[in-house]
């Protein structure tokens, strides 16, 4: 059991250089980042397949998804180790490296281009592209999508790409694009795509009081063809600013994560931002993803999302 008395990791500040350093001598690796945390491995129970947990690259706070362990930047070394708390002290102290403080406090307050356009020129090629290549358009009725005006899908014949513009939280800026092969399942983004600033389809819904959502562009307008206000996250790992942005404009979150760990850590995390707000949608197991429900299924889904955990078909 960790030590509850010690939690100098949620009030010191260090350098996300001298946590990163930490985590991978205690042992452990970073699979990514989101906002201010680290992703990793959960130690406190078993966790092999897909990282759980998330470390604050300023206070060293460790929290799993999963197992809702909290724990100081000392616990999780001491944990990873099995080291004392002296010990964990010490290696911690070791490889910190100065902060300035006031350059912290300018970098919080420094006014920063959040969010660089791509011109319509680009959309339109892209979309008309689309509308006159009869292999992306196969492609995505067979994925059951219909609506190709509304999101400004598009085609990249060089690459063989589906691809689907991104915006802002306002609808107003194109921040890049989301593609997707035709053949196989490689994805590619546009770089320094601002996944963790937006929501697709956000500025489409964000009226409606209720929002489901959902991890693939695809699939959030699989729902939204259908009258559903759902918006993606783009990937199984959720930001702050995303959950804020769910907070700031629906009254409801109905979350449905892919069925697999990954899917489940991010369901877990949203419900975890949200609170009493959030509802998790648990697909049965025949079903992969919400490409791979029908029509009718998807009417279901939406007709008992007022059940806690929703289960179509039992």
């Amino acid at each position: 059991m960790v030590n509850r008395r010690y939690r100098s990791g949620q009030t010191s500040l260090y350098s996300s250089e001298q946590v990163e350093r930490v985590i991978q001598i205690s042992g452990g690796t970073i699979q990514g980042e989101v906002d201010t945390d680290f992703i990793v491995y959960c130690p406190f129970h078993p966790n092999f397949n897909t990282p759980a947990a998330e470390v604050d690259k300023e206070k060293g706070t460790f929290f799993c998804f999963a197992c809702r362990q909290v724990a100081s930047l000392e616990e999780y070394y001491m944990k990873m180790t099995g080291s004392t708390l002296f010990q964990a002290l010490r290696v911690i102290k070791s490889n910190a490296t100065e902060v300035d403080f006031l350059a912290h406090l300018d970098k919080q307050l420094e006014v920063k281009q959040e969010y660089v356009s791509f011109g319509d020129e680009v959309i339109d090629r892209l979309h008309d592209q689309c509308l006159n290549s009869p292999r992306a358009q196969q492609y995505l009725k067979g994925r059951g999508i219909v609506d190709h005006d509304t999101y400004k899908l598009g085609y990249s014949e060089a690459q063989d790409m589906v691809t689907i513009p991104q915006y802002d939280p306002s609808g107003t800026i194109c921040v890049g694009f989301v593609g997707r092969s035709v053949e196989g399942k490689e994805f590619k983004n546009t770089p320094k795509l601002p996944k963790s600033k937006i929501l697709f389809n956000l500025h489409r819904v964000k009226q409606s009081s209720t929002a489901y959502v959902v991890e693939s562009s695809f699939d959030a307008i699989r729902l939204h063809q259908q009258g559903i206000s759902a918006v993606a996250t783009l990937g199984a790992n959720v930001s702050i600013k995303q959950c804020d942005l769910l907070l700031k404009y629906f009254n409801q979150v109905v979350v449905i994560g892919d069925n697999d760990e990954a899917g489940k850590m991010m369901s877990s995390k949203v419900l975890t931002k949200v609170g009493s707000r959030g509802i998790i949608v648990v697909l049965p197991d025949r079903f992969k993803d919400i490409g791979e429900l029908t029509t009718e299924d998807i009417e279901k889904l939406h007709i008992r999302v007022k059940d806690p955990i929703t289960l179509l078909g039992g």
